[in-house]
């Protein structure tokens, strides 16, 4: 039986193609005059290319500067066909449904239903992985580890990483304007979309791309290439929703945004192993400047 742990030429090409892919994505938005980019399609405010990166790079650093390391999830008897079947299995589901998503909107796309697709997330992201994740014997960090980290550390340790990002993302200098009532008039539609959007993004993605994808990554290719690869992924999601107007402006900009984003929520995850802590990143970005309107 092959067992995990080997660094592949995979696992190498991996980390060099992401790592390039990271660098020439802020590169073409700035070579194209591209300083800012809309967080989202219906984004009336604009971010600056420094505020989407300094918050995502600050906070790896402060997490590279807490020397601690989280244990390892799936253990080095783990057979990596078993694992390289599984990684694949998700990787196709989190690839198919930005295009999925694409030919709804080329049959008639409109808020409506973008919501009523949003409430599909849970099917595709949660449940269809665990149908098709079913082996012999039951995963074992997916309710032990994910939710209940046994070490004070894991708690503590993420603290000043996500309170960081969380400040610059949200209050700091180069943030953008917060949120005014003229942008959400209906506060029960706010609401709803508010509980919506926590539930389906700020915890669903998170146990979907850190705790099911990228634990495997990491376990078939190493820290770095499974970070690098289950993060452009992650900004491969919101390619339908987050358009730039040219394909190479979006992508560029779903890179530098979401998929820097990324780089720092699976960060967190392999580092502390507490997934919590990306949560309340991703919480940090989407919901507070709705609290705080």
């Amino acid at each position: 039986m092959e067992k995990t742990g080997t660094r592949t030429g995979a696992a190498w090409g991996i980390l060099f193609g992401g790592l390039a892919v990271f660098v020439a994505a802020p590169a073409l938005l700035l070579a194209t005059g591209h300083d800012t980019i809309k967080p989202s399609a219906d984004s009336a405010k604009e971010l600056s290319l420094a505020g989407a990166l300094i918050p995502a790079l600050a906070g790896i650093l402060l997490i590279h500067g807490i020397p601690l390391h989280a244990p390892r999830l799936l253990p080095e008897a783990t057979d990596r066909r078993i694992l390289l079947r599984q990684a694949t299995t998700l990787a196709l589901i989190a690839f198919l449904w930005p295009l999925a998503l694409f030919v709804v909107s080329e049959v008639g796309y409109s808020a409506l239903v973008r919501d009523i697709w949003a409430l599909a997330k849970p099917l595709v992201f949660l449940v269809l992985p665990l149908v098709l994740l079913r082996t012999p014997r039951p995963d074992p960090f997916l309710l032990r580890h994910m939710w209940r980290p046994r070490q004070t550390w894991q708690w503590l340790a993420p603290i000043p990483a996500v309170a960081v990002f969380g400040w610059l993302s949200v209050l700091g200098p180069l943030a953008p304007p917060l949120p005014s009532a003229e942008d959400y008039p209906d506060p029960v539609y706010l609401a709803v979309g508010a509980t919506l959007t926590f539930f389906t993004a700020n915890v669903l993605e998170e146990v979907f791309f850190r705790g099911m994808l990228q634990t495997r990554l990491e376990a078939l290719f190493g820290r770095w290439p499974g970070i690098l690869l289950a993060s452009l992924l992650f900004a491969w999601l919101h390619l339908p929703t987050h358009g730039q107007g040219s394909l190479p402006l979006t992508l560029g900009a779903i890179v530098a945004f979401q998929g820097f984003f990324g780089l720092f929520t699976g960060y967190l995850w392999s580092r502390y192993r507490n997934l919590w802590a990306p949560i309340a990143a991703h919480t940090a970005m989407n919901t507070l400047p709705l609290l705080l309107m």
